[in-house]
């Protein structure tokens, strides 16, 4: 071949090659994952979403939320430097639910949205004292954020107070509180201490008991526990910043706030125990450090912590 059919093969070539479209570039959409909401209170909670980026750039990125029982959704936009981005609203409804799902728009103007999740916020509790509790859902229970602080039955009925003594099997109902061993005047949330008596002396029901809970709750069994702490994802995200560890890493994220109020058993030199290190609710329920135990701690001589939980048969 000689150097003119070179020339005239290669701008034959060059010719064909510039009158072919180039390939387009396939199109991959985002995804997007809408998160459980966290930093839920009576009016604020905090929306959390993932996502992967498509082949496009993505330029939006934000939430629509609503009232699950009304159809108007509300639309917020968020900002982010990552694979994830949040937004915190305010001013919602006192034990309302909520739906909410993220959505992301790419530079072609694909809008694409992650499931919808919903959420209840809180609300509050008062009990014959005059005490009022915050509650919040957890799954599809609602429980009190704050340790038990009556000191009487729903009907009025009298729990005995006590700063010491003998905790034994044989006792009525009786709380136990100490301003020199517990931190109960100057945290309350702290609450009291209850005997087995206290917690399951009076109604009660196939699947719960009331013990002194206030009309309409229960005593959160090991069951409601369970499922608690699987829902919260371990007991760190349930922990306030008093528990005296070494490296205290709780986040206190679930805002179920779990105070080291410890637990009573008798003994004539130190009879409030773990104050600071441990939370012992009935009925079988341990907080250590980071570790959840469920056994039962010498049931008939020792008074404990108490949560309620929203009667839900």
């Amino acid at each position: 071949m000689n150097k003119n059919q070179i020339y005239v093969f290669i701008s034959i070539t060059l010719l064909f090659v510039l009158a072919c479209d180039p390939p387009e570039k396939e199109y991959v959409a985002p995804k997007i994952w809408t998160m459980q909401s966290i930093e839920i209170t009576t009016t604020e909670a905090t929306f959390r979403a993932t996502f992967t980026k498509g082949s496009e750039e993505i330029t939006v990125f934000g939430f629509e939320w609503k009232e699950t029982l009304k159809e108007d959704w509300k639309m917020v936009y968020a900002e982010t430097n990552s694979g994830s981005y949040t937004f915190s609203v305010t001013h919602l409804k006192e034990e309302t639910q909520y739906t909410v799902k993220a959505f992301v728009i790419d530079a072609l103007g694909n809008k694409y949205f992650g499931e919808e999740k919903r959420f209840f916020t809180g609300g509050t509790i008062t009990d014959i004292d005059g005490n009022v509790y915050s509650t919040l859902q957890y799954g599809d229970k609602v429980w009190m954020t704050e340790n038990l602080r009556v000191t009487r039955f729903a009907d009025g009925t009298p729990v005995e107070g006590r700063s010491g003594g003998p905790c034994l099997e044989t006792d009525g109902p009786v709380y136990y509180y100490s301003a020199e061993h517990t931190p109960y005047f100057q945290e309350p949330n702290f609450g009291l201490l209850y005997n087995g008596a206290a917690a399951y002396g009076r109604s009660s029901s196939f699947f719960y008991t009331q013990g002194v809970c206030p009309d309409g709750w229960h005593v959160a069994t090991g069951g409601d526990w369970g499922e608690l702490i699987s829902h919260c994802g371990g007991s760190a995200t349930m922990k306030t910043k008093t528990w005296a560890e070494v490296e205290n890493t709780n986040s206190n994220s679930s805002l179920f706030s779990i105070e080291p109020a410890g637990y009573y058993a008798y003994d004539m030199d130190e009879s409030f125990r773990s104050v600071f290190y441990g939370a012992y609710f009935w009925p079988v329920v341990i907080l250590i450090r980071d570790n959840p135990a469920f056994f039962y701690l010498y049931q008939g001589t020792v008074a404990k912590s108490i949560r309620c939980v929203k009667d839900y048969y």
